[in-house]
């Protein structure tokens, strides 16, 4: 199941998130570059081959950084994208434009279910303050947080706010990732200092080159696999922190095509650069009457209900 896109209109970086993150790649691959380099300014009578030997091993230190400075730039990221407006809480009515489910694996899938609410019928129920309304609530950046930009519904084209309920799967990945690739690199350091002394590799000319090549080669491949393998393990006790939760039961509960209204907390994504509400704290059907087909934004008579999230009386809405 996809998750729910929105677009652009009025200028903003949809994808502000990358940005930031090769900020740490080559961050750290800068950091971790020089120290080899340093390092091998360091080895006495390098000569003929060693200086080649040196030079690759400056250029795979410079890669296990890069990918160190993925995964812990991954997580800085993530857990400082969502930055609370005042007020922090909101109640917005208005169409279900999308509803899905952003399946697949972190970090290129986070597993929230996304809805996109909307249309002409896009309302403002709560708070009552002067000067915050719609245009407000979508446009507004948090503070020091940056700008916020409008975003229509991508498949629709209509005005609306994303919002969310957030899997355990993206935090716990986060966390997993950049755990695993520090701790893998570590462990690679320690596994080549073993090898050097265990072949008894020189400290000066190409026994000491190979000695730094080693060392950054086993870093490279601990801190590629360490944060495959703790991003994997932390997805998994996500996904199980989600099934032993009402996490799919509140998300299936929200349907396309319904108008709605949401409480939640009012954020600036400034991964996205676009506010939301996320998470989305309850949830009110107040008529299906595929409002879709309305732009408008106009409710026919029918069928009014009232309940909160996931705990719809009769199942699945008509």
């Amino acid at each position: 199941m996809a998750g729910c896109e929105t677009v652009h209109k009025e200028g903003g970086d949809p994808d502000a998130a990358v940005g930031r993150v090769l900020g740490w790649v080559f961050g750290g691959a800068g950091v971790v570059g020089l120290a080899a380099f340093l390092e091998a300014a360091a080895i006495a009578g390098l000569a003929g081959g060693a200086f080649a030997i040196v030079a690759a091993a400056i250029v795979v230190a410079a890669l296990a950084g890069a990918v160190l400075g993925f995964f812990i730039g991954w997580a800085v990221n993530w857990f400082d994208r969502l930055h609370v407006q005042n007020p922090s809480q909101i109640t917005l009515s208005g169409c279900v434009l999308c509803a899905g489910k952003n399946t697949g694996v972190p970090p290129f899938n986070d597993n929230d279910w996304t809805f996109n609410l909307g249309g002409s019928s896009l309302a403002l129920l709560d708070p009552t303050q002067a000067g915050l309304d719609v245009t407000e609530i979508r446009t507004r950046g948090a503070p020091n947080d940056g700008p916020a930009f409008k975003v229509v519904d991508a498949a629709t084209g209509l005005p609306a706010l994303h919002c969310e309920i957030g899997s355990h799967i993206g935090d716990y990945a986060a966390v997993g990732g950049a755990v695993g690739s520090v701790a893998g690199a570590v462990a690679g350091a320690a596994a080549a200092a073993a090898i050097c002394v265990a072949l008894g590799l020189a400290t000066f000319g190409i026994g000491a080159a190979l000695c730094l090549l080693i060392a950054a080669a086993m870093i490279l491949a601990g801190a590629a696999v360490g944060g495959i393998v703790g991003d994997a393990i932390g997805g998994v006790a996500g996904w199980i922190a989600d099934e032993l939760s009402d996490f799919d039961k509140r998300g299936e509960a929200i349907t396309k095509g319904c108008i709605m209204t949401f409480t939640g907390r009012w954020v600036t994504d400034s991964s996205h650069q676009h506010n939301e509400i996320h998470d989305i704290a309850s949830a009110q059907l107040i008529e299906c009457n595929d409002c879709l087909d309305d732009v408008t934004g106009a409710a026919s008579t029918g069928l009014i209900a009232a309940v909160g999230i996931g705990r719809h009386p009769t199942g699945r809405d008509p």
